[in-house]
């Protein structure tokens, strides 16, 4: 009998996913890295002890390959999700297919518990086919025994490509957009404490939940550049861009491997990313988020006008 238990995390070297890593090593669980590009992250984690971790090439397609690498594992968490469409990796690949092998891999094995991350928004009869997805991904997690489904909202950080990438652009440009107004809503809530959720998630008694997580303040995306402008020290004019020249702006960006903005991104613009009262985290487990604003402090003072310093 193993005196300490593995853990599984496809999709262990991204951007939630090295926190939850981090946080598993310190405390003293074993924990196999999987994904496609395992083995290029050694240097993102700490070791505490050696062979306490496994960096693992896999493509989670393939079921035989999965089953060997999932083999031994107590339990299963699973990060793999897509922002876009690719032609050999796409999202009903991804988000159903691929999840239907984790599900069929952990309940031939016995493994006692899955966390899959899936998303506010995910619904079947959505017009974006991410989040249509994402809805197909939770049905086929519904059929292991133990599960637990959680759906962030924006989820930002050091790492982040949203603050980061907006932040970056401010730099460089007179004008940010506003997509269809930025009046939407969202939730941002920070990396390690998405991080903190799962670890908790994993170790308390919840099961078979759909939990939606997300900060204690809500936000428009207007709003949001707001603040970030203000700590950032910047004057920019928020130009508002109609969803449907959106659209058609996003057609010509799909032109690249790696889209600035898609047709389906803007589909999801549409409604807001909110918790909902009936899946609202705190049902199962008591948490006190960071405060976004004194975090967005800390993640973006390095690119203050005249430097920054943290209090």
């Amino acid at each position: 009998m193993r005196e300490h238990k593995l853990i599984s995390i496809i999709g262990g070297n991204g951007f939630v996913g090295k926190y939850i890593v981090n946080i598993l090593l310190g405390k003293g669980y074993y924990v196999n890295i999987i994904s496609r590009t395992a083995a290029l992250s050694s240097k993102d984690f700490t070791i505490y002890k050696p062979g306490q971790y496994k960096l693992i090439n896999c493509d989670i397609k393939n079921f035989n390959k999965l089953e060997s690498e999932l083999a031994g594992s107590d339990y299963v968490i699973n990060l793999v999700g897509l922002l876009f469409n690719k032609k050999n990796n796409s999202f009903i690949d991804v988000h159903k297919l691929a999840v239907k092998n984790i599900v069929s891999v952990c309940n031939k094995l016995k493994v006692k518990k899955l966390i899959h991350f899936s998303a506010i928004g995910a619904d079947k009869n959505s017009k974006s086919e991410y989040a249509r997805t994402k809805f197909y991904g939770e049905e086929e997690v519904k059929k292991f025994h133990n599960y637990c489904i959680l759906r962030p909202s924006i989820i930002y950080g050091d790492e982040d490509n949203f603050i980061n990438f907006f932040a970056q652009t401010s730099k460089v440009s007179p004008f940010l957009p506003l997509i269809g107004g930025g009046e939407n809503l969202f939730q941002p809530i920070w990396v390690q404490d998405v991080a903190n959720i799962t670890v908790s998630i994993l170790e308390n008694n919840t099961k078979r939940k759909i939990l939606e997580i997300g900060g204690e303040e809500v936000f428009t995306f207007k709003k949001i550049l707001e603040i970030m402008l203000e700590e950032l020290q910047l004057k920019r004019k928020l130009v508002t861009v109609p969803y449907g020249i959106s659209k058609k702006l996003a057609f010509f960006l799909e032109i690249f491997p790696t889209p600035a903005l898609t047709m389906d991104q803007v589909e999801m613009l549409k409604s807001d990313n909110i918790i909902s009262k009936k899946y609202n985290y705190k049902k199962a487990l008591k948490y006190l988020p960071m405060p976004f604003r004194k975090m967005i402090k800390k993640q973006i003072s390095f690119m203050k006008k005249n430097g920054g310093h943290l209090d």
